[in-house]
């Protein structure tokens, strides 16, 4: 028995040659050869969030089974529903459903399998146009056919699954055992109907907490498809992954309409840490964006980065440090993260060139010669310890920063190179912080992170 279409012509066209024009439009030139097997993406009608749904499907990397995991809108069931249809129809074609998978789930997870769940639900249907856009083209070469076939191995059929009253675990545990031959398709919204304000108030929120990880202060008012969302971003955090965010914005974008809005984002899950993937595939555009900050700052004016990568909207923190000769010239940063990325690696490097105490502020004639590093921090983690002894043998290779009351100095990794005994780093920090070197109580405290750096040189 087929899926019948239910909402081409609504949140869709019903025209395939409109329908693959429309999703064609979406396609962002993206210059990164990286491709995801989980992705977040929005569920609602494509002139609203069409264009963050192909953001993250065009990371998806296609594999034997696509999950599409989405919450139910209608039906009320514990657990997760599992269809008993053959296809699920669209303006494009069938796509096949893994029965043969779905008997295997049933048999292993909690759940009701079930058609009728599935019958007046969009939020996996809105989904399959795109995953027949791009990995089953109208047209394609002969050649092009092949080497499709030849990547997936197999023709790919979908594996949807409804969520219900459903602990996030469950997920994670679906994601994890069925990883090695899957790719996996979280469908969510964002906030629904709140002001716009409001809505990117709550939404930035939301993208923080997929970003690092924090699902314990996930809510459902924040998402619909909350569970998805926490089972994908658990089990992220257990292999050491990170959520990257290809787009964000709500339906006020869109419409105008500022009142009543709802909220539209975009992830896709990278194989290690946020901070690597912008040192792989960005590291030119920060220290551009670096540079031209202080040029600017220079000739007074404002810098105002061009067209921004979307992971450079998270928020992060970091530290740009200047030298001129090999001799430092400055060097500010930002220990946790208050602002998008972009905007905190700007305002650090035009404060390095000017407002750096210990310098006189940068002149033009150092431009040339002026070599730049941008430090991106990781998150900030406590270290608990014992006594002098047992901090020394927790410090190394992390950046450290240490309060001791109202005096605070930090040092980041990259001082390992020059103090690279444990005690004088110590010792050297402590001084830096206005302490004397052999200085310890029970009141001081410490913290770490990692950091990852990107730099550039300047010729002689």
């Amino acid at each position: 028995m087929n899926k019948k279409a239910m909402f081409a012509g609504s949140f869709y066209p019903e025209n395939p040659e409109e329908l693959n024009k429309l999703l064609d439009s979406y396609k962002q030139d993206i210059q990164i050869d990286y491709r995801s097997k989980a992705i977040i993406v929005p569920h609602a009608g494509y002139i609203f969030s069409g264009h963050a749904a192909m953001a993250g499907f065009q990371y998806l990397e296609p594999s034997e089974n696509i999950f599409i995991i989405a919450p139910s809108h209608h039906e009320s069931f514990n657990n997760i529903a599992l269809p008993e249809y053959t296809f699920f129809e669209t303006p494009l074609g069938n796509l096949e459903v893994n029965n043969r998978l779905i008997k295997e789930i049933a048999e292993k997870f909690p759940c009701i399998v079930a058609d009728e769940v599935f019958e007046k639900e969009h939020s996996i249907e809105v989904q399959l146009p795109f995953i027949q856009n791009l990995f089953f083209p109208q047209r394609q070469s002969a050649s092009d056919f092949v080497k499709n076939l030849k990547k997936i191995g197999k023709k790919i059929r979908i594996v949807p699954v409804l969520t219900g009253n459903c602990d996030y675990r469950l997920i994670s545990d679906l994601i994890s055992t069925y990883w090695e031959n899957s790719s996996f398709v979280i469908s969510s919204d964002l906030s629904h109907y709140f002001p716009q304000d409001q809505c990117r108030r709550i939404d930035t929120y939301t993208a923080t907490i997929i970003e690092t990880g924090r699902i314990e202060f996930l809510e459902s008012a924040q998402a619909c498809g909350i569970v998805g969302i926490k089972g994908l971003v658990d089990f992220a955090s257990h292999n050491e992954c990170s959520m990257i965010r290809a787009e964000m914005y709500n339906s006020g974008d869109i419409s105008g309409e500022k009142d009543r809005v709802v909220g539209y984002g975009s992830w896709f899950m990278y194989i290690d840490s946020g901070n690597e993937f912008i040192e792989k595939y960005y590291s030119k555009y920060v220290l551009e964006a670096a540079r031209s900050s202080i040029i600017s700052a220079v000739n007074e004016e404002t810098y105002i980065p061009p067209k921004i990568p979307t992971v450079l909207t998270q928020f992060g923190a970091s530290f740009v440090t200047l030298k001129l000769n090999g001799t430092l010239r400055g060097c500010i940063g930002s220990i946790y993260p208050t602002k998008p990325l972009i905007l905190d690696i700007i305002d650090n490097a035009k404060n390095a060139a000017f407002q750096d105490p210990r310098f006189e502020p940068l002149n033009v004639d150092e431009l040339e010669k002026l070599e730049v590093s941008v430090s991106i921090l990781s998150a900030i983690e406590k270290i608990n310890f014992k006594d002098e002894r047992d901090l020394l043998s927790k410090i190394y290779p992390y950046g450290i920063i240490l309060v001791e009351r109202n005096k605070r100095a930090v040092y980041l990794p990259v001082v390992w190179e020059q103090l690279p005994d444990r005690e004088i780093f110590l010792n050297s920090l402590k001084e830096k912080a206005g302490l004397p070197p052999d200085y310890f109580s029970r009141t001081i405290e410490a913290y770490k992170f990692n950091a990852t750096c990107v730099s550039d040189v300047v010729a002689e």
